[in-house]
C-alpha cells in the first residue's frame, strides 16, 4: 500500500503476479538490473532464497518450518507406490535429499482434502514472517525490494486444490462453501492489507503459451504448477490450475489496482521491453523524484 508521507525515505515494494511460466522471473531478473544501473539498491526477495540466505536464527528457523510444512501438507494422504508420501523433519535433511525434487517425480494418489487447505493457511503464515522480518526492514531502508512472485499466487493454487479436492470427494470433512468463506479474509489481506506492494504488475498470457515456455525451459511442470496433488497431473492438470489461476488473478488485479503486461507469443525481448517500460512507467508515479520513465539498457536474453 503506498504511503505518502514516508514516500521520498521509504523504498518501494514491486511484486509480479501470473501463471507459472508466463515470464515473471524473466522481466523480475530485467528489472533488477536495470534498476541497478540506475544506481538504486534492489533486493530480491523470495522466500526460498531466504532459507539459506545470511539471516539471524529468528526469523530463518521459522522460514525454514513453514516451508517444509508446506510441502508436507500439500502432500498429506498422499501414498506412492502404496506408502504414504514422508517428507524429512529437518533442514539439513531436506536439502540433503533434493525433496522438493523427490516430489517432482512421485505418481502419488490425492491428497486429503485438509492438507492443501492447511497448506494454503501455512503459507500465508510463512510470507506474513517474511514480509515482517525480511520485507518490511529493507523497506525502511530505502531499499527496492522486488518480488518475481507475489505470494498471494501460491496460496491461491493451494486453495483451488483444495476445491477441487473437496468438490471431488463426497466425504470431505469441508463443504466448498466453507473453504471459500475462509479464503476470503486471506485474500483480502493480500490484497488490501501490510502484504499489498506499491507497485503491482499481473504478467498475463494465455496459459497454452505459458505451457510451451514451461516445458521448453525445464521439459516438465513443476510439482506445484498442476494438479497431482488432486489426482490430475501433467499438462491437462497444469491447464486446468492456471486457468483457475489466470481468472482469479484477472479478478483480483482488478479489484486492487494492479497494472496489467500482456505477452505475446513474440521474442523474449520484445516482451521484456515492454514489460519493463510499463513497469518503470509506474514506478514513476510511485516515486517521481526517482526520474524513472524508460528503460535505459538493451536486454540480452540468457
Amino acid at each position: 500500500m503506498f504511503h505518502p508521507q514516508t514516500a521520498e525515505r521509504r523504498g518501494l515494494h514491486i511484486s509480479f503476479l501470473g501463471v507459472d511460466g508466463i515470464g515473471k522471473s524473466t522481466l523480475s531478473e530485467q528489472l533488477v538490473a536495470e534498476l541497478r544501473g540506475r544506481g538504486l539498491t534492489v533486493t530480491p526477495v523470495t522466500w526460498r532464497s531466504c532459507l539459506d540466505a545470511d539471516l539471524p536464527a529468528w526469523p530463518q528457523q521459522a522460514l525454514r518450518t513453514l516451508w517444509m510444512d508446506t510441502f508436507r501438507l500439500l502432500f498429506g494422504g498422499a501414498v506412492d507406490r502404496d506408502e504414504h508420501v514422508i517428507l524429512p523433519e529437518r533442514y539439513e535433511e531436506w536439502t540433503a535429499q533434493r525433496s522438493e525434487d523427490q516430489l517432482g517425480r512421485l505418481r502419488a494418489t490425492a491428497s486429503s482434502p485438509s492438507g492443501p487447505l492447511a497448506a494454503a493457511l501455512v503459507e500465508f503464515a510463512g510470507n506474513v514472517v517474511l514480509h515482517a522480518e525480511v520485507i518490511r526492514p529493507a523497506l525502511e531502508r530505502g531499499e527496492v525490494v522486488v518480488q518475481e512472485t507475489f505470494p498471494y499466487k501460491h496460496v491461491l493454487k493451494e486453495y483451488l486444490l483444495a476445491s477441487e479436492l473437496t468438490t471431488a470427494n463426497a466425504n470431505s470433512p469441508y463443504s466448498p462453501e466453507e473453504v471459500d468463506f475462509l479464503f476470503k479474509p486471506v485474500e483480502a489481506f493480500f490484497g488490501g492489507g501490510a502484504l499489498s506492494p506499491d507497485v503491482g504488475i499481473l504478467v498475463d498470457g494465455p496459459v497454452e503459451l505459458a505451457l510451451q515456455w514451461r516445458l521448453g525451459q525445464s521439459g516438465a511442470v513443476g510439482v506445484l504448477e498442476d494438479l497431482r496433488t488432486a489426482g490430475r497431473p501433467g499438462d491437462e492438470g497444469f491447464i486446468a490450475l492456471q486457468s483457475a489461476s489466470a481468472r482469479r488473478f484477472h479478478a483480483f488485479a482488478q479489484k486492487y489496482g494492479w497494472i496489467v503486461h500482456t505477452v505475446r507469443d513474440a521474442p523474449v525481448e520484445e516482451n521484456v521491453r515492454r514489460g519493463l517500460d510499463l513497469v518503470l512507467a509506474e514506478i514513476a508515479r510511485a516515486r517521481p523524484s526517482w526520474s524513472l520513465m524508460t528503460s535505459g539498457t538493451d536486454f540480452r536474453a540468457s
